[in-house]
């Protein structure tokens, strides 16, 4: 695929988890699994905040996901990096 740069610049990078994003799969696809560290769940959580999103800890490694219709689901971390990502690249 081409793509002239000149012409169709590439979207900003807005946040650093659009930056992170590859590194992160690329590591669980090396590792055989999936596994968020704190880190990679604050720079999720920076980004869905950005989406208009409010993040809350919850209980046991969860977290509370409001959205801006105030529409409320509780879910791990790793279910809250993917929603994430899923974001990431419905923008595209």
């Amino acid at each position: 695929m081409e793509q002239n740069v000149l012409e169709e610049r590439p979207r900003a990078v807005q946040t650093r988890f659009e930056l992170a994003a590859g590194r992160m799969v690329e590591s669980w696809i090396a590792a055989g699994r999936m596994c968020v560290s704190a880190g990679d769940m604050r720079l999720a959580r920076e980004f869905l905040e950005t989406a208009g999103w409010t993040i809350h800890d919850a209980p046991g490694a969860r977290v509370r996901l409001v959205s801006r219709a105030g529409r409320a689901q509780e879910m791990t971390r790793e279910a809250a990096v993917l929603l994430a990502l899923r974001r990431l690249a419905a923008r595209d």
